[in-house]
C-alpha cells in the first residue's frame, strides 16, 4: 500500500518539538478554519451547522480570529448571536407552584437547577458539537492510526519517533487503545518511555543545580524541561503549532 498523505504529513512533524499529534492536529484545524472563512461562510448547511452548536468553543472561537477579526468571522458571529437572541424571545419564567415537591427541593439544596427556567437554558444549550473539535478529533484518529500502521517495517517511522519527544499523555492512552499487535506495542511503548525517562533526568538536572552546591553550574540540555513535562503530561499549549491564519476581507483597526 503506497504512503499516504497523514504518513508524510508524520514523518516531516515528528523531528519538531512536542506531541507530533497535538501538533498535527492544531494545524489540521487551522485549515479547516481557513476553509471555512474562505469558502463556507454563505454555505446555507455550514451556517446551521453552526447555528445549532452555538458558534465554537471557546478554545476555536478564539482561534478564529487568531489572525485578527475578518468579515467571515463578523458574519458568523452575528449570525449565531442572532438566532440566541431569538430563541430569547420566546423564554419565559416558568414558577412552580408554592407546594410543589421540587421548589421544596430548590429551596432546601441551592446548587439544584431552577425548573422554572430550565427550559430556557436547555434552548440555548448547544444541540450538536463545535464543528472544530469534530474536525480536530477526526484527524486525532487519522494520525495516530497511521502512526501504529506504520511504526514498525523497513520503511516505518519507529527510528524518527524514537528521535522525537513522542506523544503526550492524552495521545498515548488513545494509541494504546487501539493497539492490537504485541510488537507494535513494545515498540511503542519502549520508544515512548525513553522518551520520558530523559525528561526525567533533565528535570532531575535542574533540581540538582538549584542546590547552593551547584547552582553556578552552567545550564545544558535540561533547560525547558519543566514545560517539555507539561506537555507531555497533558499536551501541547492550544496555541502551539498553529499559525496565524490569512483570514479574508480583515476589519479594519482590528488587532
Amino acid at each position: 500500500m503506497a504512503p499516504t498523505m497523514s504518513f508524510y504529513n508524520l514523518r516531516d512533524a515528528l523531528p519538531q518539538p512536542g506531541c507530533v499529534v497535538c501538533r498535527l492536529k492544531a494545524s489540521a484545524v487551522d485549515r479547516f478554519l481557513e476553509g471555512l472563512l474562505w469558502e463556507c461562510v454563505n454555505d446555507p448547511d455550514t451556517r446551521r451547522n453552526i447555528r445549532q452548536a452555538r458558534g465554537f468553543c471557546q478554545e476555536h472561537a478564539w482561534r478564529l480570529v487568531h489572525g485578527g477579526a475578518s468579515l467571515g468571522a463578523t458574519i458568523i458571529m452575528r449570525d449565531v448571536l442572532h438566532n440566541v437572541l431569538e430563541t430569547m424571545e420566546g423564554g419565559k419564567f416558568q414558577a412552580l407552584s408554592g407546594l410543589s415537591l421540587r421548589r421544596a427541593q430548590e429551596a432546601l439544596n441551592k446548587k439544584q437547577p431552577s425548573a422554572a427556567t430550565a427550559e430556557l437554558a436547555a434552548a440555548l444549550t448547544s444541540h450538536s458539537a463545535c464543528l472544530a473539535c469534530e474536525q480536530a478529533a477526526t484527524m486525532e484518529g487519522v494520525y495516530l492510526s497511521t502512526l501504529l500502521e506504520n511504526l514498525l517495517g523497513e520503511d516505518g517511522l519507529l527510528a524518527a519517533f524514537q528521535a522525537s519527544d513522542g506523544l503526550c499523555l492524552p495521545h498515548l492512552r488513545q494509541a494504546l487503545a487501539q493497539v492490537r499487535d504485541e510488537g507494535v506495542f513494545e515498540a511503542l511503548l519502549s520508544a515512548q518511555r525513553a522518551v520520558w525517562e530523559q525528561v526525567v533526568a533533565h528535570l532531575d538536572e535542574i533540581i540538582r543545580k538549584s542546590d547552593y552546591r551547584f547552582q553556578d553550574e552552567a545550564r545544558g540540555e535540561e533547560t525547558g524541561a519543566c514545560l517539555r513535562a507539561i506537555t507531555a503530561l497533558v499536551g501541547a499549549r492550544p496555541e502551539e503549532g498553529q499559525k496565524k491564519i490569512p483570514f479574508p476581507f480583515r476589519a479594519r483597526g482590528t488587532p
